[in-house]
Order: structure tokens, then C-alpha cells, then sequence
């Protein structure tokens, strides 16, 4: 093991050297070194961002030494952004810091173009018409086929966190379902090589020991067989039919110690799953993205549509999706199990081979390169083509041109399922409330005067949206953040700074699902909401 494997080895575990080369290969944007914005950017320079930038105008202050862990009392008056880029820096040699102690505004009216060099903008510490004016830039720039650069606006009003992510679309190839989903073992549809391979085992004439080692995929095969052959070549249909396939397999038992009839028992009921193309993969071989493919597509669609065209090709594929080629543990001996799983790692490799060819005649078509996408990448697609998933964010700038007035009545009125939607309407009218005070609540020596008026922007908001119910946002709650004021409480940016970095790892390495698109967490009652808002 060399000394970055070594360095790295627990999250390569999690996300692979993919995912890892993912994380090099970003550059990552912090506007303002707050508290929590330095909280994010500790947990990506950690595991070994290849980039960051931090931009920030301020100077250190009394407060920013009294809630940021990454500040010091000989950082007081210094410039905010050169101070937390060199300590964060010193957490990894290997990434690269710079800073900007200028306003993110002044930067983009220089050059308008700034954004464009990042893969992620992180904004903390800025108000409704500046996040709307960075979040459009990054959509736009993703809308325009350029680089993909998500936007990630975090707030943190004392003990009350939130994250807004905003990017057109992101496809995620490796969800990491558990072994036990994406084991396709096809034994409603075995493929020749497998009913051979299941056909090779003689369950009567074998000793207690061989028995005992029949891997429960041949067992299942064998008991499946036997029943199409009894029932006009059908799988059980039913609950009755299916529990007396089981207790086909019960009987077979020769001892109450045969360990393989008993996994083969318990995975009866998934055998009798039919084996088909998931809805949702179905709903995306129809998106438009996948219908009308351009030289500008991505390679998820490219691939994608290969897919469906090998699907379609039912005399290679029998309409199923490309085999994972992966299978579970079981009690067997060696050579059987390795005959077993090579028999389906080499199932696997040929359709891959099949949708590659399909991929190579797409690019043609495209007038690109045939070795514009690589083997290793389709492969990857294929394993985990019935777990594929497309998220397609609503922009910050829909969100509050057209509200989902039917689903914010539903989330305020289901105090159950979503407790934090009225923290989430607080925060819209803290913005509404800075737009015409130019401050927030609480900032001042007053905070009590105004409650009221944070009160009248709330009522404001539910009836631009429709909403009339009494108390759909508890006064307390306005009470309360009337009270933090623009407070930032260290471990609620702690927090906050794991759950929001742990996003972005999702989004630069297109593993594993990110949340869509709003989080929410209240400290008081440790308890947290997500919301399509």
C-alpha cells in the first residue's frame, strides 16, 4: 500500500479511487469564513479537496475568535480570509489554499466569469439578493454546457441550521445499494450457463457433505424449474403458490443442519420477483435528455440511451437490464462458488461488451471519438444500471417566483412528518425583513421590538401563499429568532459543517444520493426536515 492509499484508505473504502480522483480534481468556493463555512471547508480539506478558495472582505473580530475554532487572538483585525485559509491549510499538505479578501459582488461585477473556474460555490453569510445573484450565474453555467457548478447556501441563526443546494441536474451512477439488491441472480430467467451450472449438481446421488455445500442459488434453480415444469413454464404467482415453492425447499432438506436449504428458504420470495426493468430506470430511458442525445450530451446519457438500445435488442439482452455480476455469500465450497460467480462475472462482462458497442455506434453518430467514453465507465453504468437516479433541483430563483403553494400548506398543517417547515418560513421572513430594514432580526440592542414586525413579514408570506390558518408559525418561534439574532453557536456550525460537507462529497463524486434540495435542523429539539421546497 503506498503512502496515500495509506492516508486515505478509510473513505476509499466508501467511494473508491473514482471518487477520490473526483475530490482531487475539485475546486472549491467559500464565500465569507464564517464559522460553519469553515466547518464545511474542514471536512473536504480532510479527505483531500484538491482545491479551495475562500473570499471574504472582513477583518477578524471579537465574535468571529468566539465562534470559529479556526480563528486565534492573533488573527484580531487581520484579514478574515487570508487567517482561515492559511490554518485550514495546514490540515492537508496535499490541497492547495488561496484567498480574496474582497466582496464576492465587487469580484463578479469585475469579472463576470469568476464562478466559472469552481466546481462547488459554498455561500454563508449573505443576504436573499446576493445568493439569487450567485445562484443564477452557477445555474446559468451549468444551463449553458459548461462546468457542472452546484451552489450550496448554508445558514446558521443560532441554533437553527439550514442548506439550500441548487444545480439543474445531477446523476447519480454509483447509489451503493446493499449487496442484497444488487445481486441479480436471475433465477426466474436463468441464462444458459447458469441453468448448466445448476443442472451440474445430482441432489441424490451426492454425500451429507456435498449436500450440505449445494450453493442455494442451484437450489433455487433446481426447485424453480420444477415447478414451471408442473405449472406451464410460470414462476408463482401468488402468495400460496409462492409459500408452497418453500415448502418444496423445506422438504428437500435431508437435516435440520443443512444451512444452504435454509438461505435458499429465505430467499424464495425474492426468486419469485420476475425480473423486469425497474419503472423509474424506465421513466428515464424516456427522458428527453436520452431520446434526443446532441455532441454536448453528458456521458450518463450517452451511456443511458445504450443501455436502452441493448434493452430494446431483446435477442441480447431478453429485455433485461445488463447483469451487476455480483452475487452473495453463501454456504458452498470453494470451486463451486467460484464456477458460480464466474459465471456470472463473465455474463456481466459480455453485455458490457454489448452496451460498449452500442456506446461506440452512438458516438459515431454524435461525430465524436470512439474512445470518448471508456470501457471502465460503462462497465461501472451497467453494474448499477437499476439503481441509477437523476436529480433535477428547482433553481432558488422558481422557488420563490412559484411557490408550491399546495405543499406548503401540506407541510405546515402535517406538524407530524414536517415539524420544521415554520423554522423554514422564519428564515424566508428574516430576508424579507432585512430587504426592508436592512438588518436582521435581533440585530441591534432591541430585539424584542422586533418581534412584531418579523411577525407582520411572516403573515406576509403565508398569504402570498395562500395560507390563513391561525398559528401556523407559533409566536415563540418568531420569539426565538428574534432572540439569536445573527448569533452563531460553534456546535450547531459544527454540525451543520458535517451534514453539509457530507452533501458535497455526494455531489463532486456523483455517489450515493444528495439530499433534495433543503435541509433543516433545529438544535432545540434535534430534529431535522428535508423539503423540496
Amino acid at each position: 500500500m503506498d503512502a496515500k492509499t495509506q492516508k486515505y484508505d478509510r473513505q476509499l473504502r466508501l467511494w473508491g479511487s473514482d471518487g477520490q480522483e473526483a475530490l482531487e480534481s475539485a475546486h472549491i468556493l467559500l464565500v465569507n469564513a464564517t464559522a460553519v463555512g469553515c466547518e464545511i471547508l474542514k471536512n473536504l480539506v480532510l479527505p483531500g479537496i484538491g482545491q479551495y478558495t475562500v473570499v471574504d472582505q472582513g477583518t477578524v473580530t471579537l465574535s468571529d475568535i468566539g465562534s470559529n475554532f479556526f480563528l486565534d487572538q492573533d488573527s484580531l483585525g487581520k484579514s478574515r480570509a487570508q487567517q482561515t485559509c492559511e490554518l485550514l491549510g495546514e490540515l492537508n499538505e496535499d490541497v492547495q489554499g488561496h484567498w480574496v479578501a474582497k466582496d464576492i459582488v465587487s469580484l463578479l461585477e469585475e469579472n463576470p466569469n469568476y464562478l466559472s473556474d469552481f466546481t462547488l460555490v459554498i455561500a454563508t453569510a449573505i443576504t436573499l439578493k446576493v445568493a439569487e445573484k450567485i445562484a443564477g450565474l452557477c445555474w446559468q453555467a451549468s444551463q449553458d454546457g459548461g462546468n457542472q457548478i452546484s451552489f450550496v447556501w448554508v445558514k446558521t441563526v443560532g441554533l437553527i441550521g439550514a442548506v439550500r443546494i441548487a444545480v439543474p441536474e445531477h446523476a447519480v451512477i454509483e447509489t451503493h445499494p446493499d449487496n442484497e439488491k444488487l445481486a441479480d441472480l436471475r433465477i426466474d430467467s436463468p441464462f444458459p450457463e447458469l441453468a448448466a451450472y445448476a443442472k451440474s449438481f445430482d441432489f441424490n446421488t451426492q454425500d451429507s457433505l456435498e449436500f450440505g455445500h449445494i450453493p442455494y442459488v442451484a437450489i433455487l434453480l433446481k426447485y424453480m424449474e420444477d415447478w414451471r415444469a408442473e405449472h406451464d413454464s410460470k414462476i408463482p404467482q401468488n402468495y400460496a403458490e409462492k409459500n408452497q415453492l418453500k415448502a418444496n425447499i423445506r422438504s428437500g432438506m435431508r437435516t435440520i443442519d443443512d444451512e444452504n436449504f435454509d438461505e435458499a428458504f429465505n430467499s424464495a420470495l425474492r426468486a419469485c420477483n420476475p425480473t423486469v426493468v425497474p419503472s423509474n430506470i424506465k421513466e428515464l430511458f424516456q427522458d428527453p435528455k436520452c431520446e434526443a442525445l446532441t455532441a454536448k450530451s453528458t456521458h450518463f446519457w450517452i451511456i443511458a440511451r445504450a443501455v436502452r438500445d441493448f434493452v430494446e435488442d431483446k435477442e441480447k439482452s431478453s429485455g433485461f437490464l445488463p447483469l451487476s455480476g455480483t452475487i452473495p455469500d453463501m454456504k458452498a465450497q470453494t470451486d463451486s462458488y467460484v464456477t458460480l460467480q464466474s459465471i456470472y462475472k463473465t455474463k456481466a462482462k459480455q453485455d458490457v461488451q454489448e452496451v460498449m458497442n452500442h456506446v461506440k455506434c452512438l458516438l459515431e453518430r454524435l461525430g465524436l471519438a470512439s474512445d470518448t467514453i471508456a470501457v471502465q465507465e460503462v462497465e461501472t453504468f451497467c453494474k448499477f444500471s437499476a439503481f441509477l437516479k437523476v436529480i433535477r433541483y428547482r433553481s432558488i430563483a422558481d422557488e420563490y417566483l412559484n411557490p408550491k403553494k399546495k405543499e406548503i400548506a401540506s407541510w405546515l398543517e402535517d406538524s407530524y412528518s414536517s415539524p420544521l417547515f415554520p423554522q423554514y418560513v422564519l428564515l424566508r421572513a428574516s430576508d424579507a425583513f432585512y430587504d426592508d430594514h436592512g438588518r436582521y432580526p435581533g440585530e441591534g440592542e432591541n430585539w424584542e421590538e422586533d418581534v412584531d414586525q418579523l411577525d407582520h413579514n411572516v403573515t406576509t408570506l403565508l398569504q402570498d401563499w395562500g395560507i390563513t390558518q391561525e398559528n401556523a408559525v407559533p409566536k415563540d418561534l418568531t420569539h426565538e429568532i428574534c432572540r439569536y439574532g445573527v448569533g452563531s453557536i460553534h456546535n450547531i456550525a459544527s454540525f451543520m459543517g458535517g451534514v453539509v460537507s457530507q452533501e458535497i462529497i455526494k455531489l463532486i463524486t456523483h455517489q450515493y444520493i444528495p439530499m433534495n434540495n433543503t435541509f433543516i435542523f433545529d438544535g432545540a429539539s434535534s430534529v431535522s426536515n428535508v423539503f423540496d421546497v
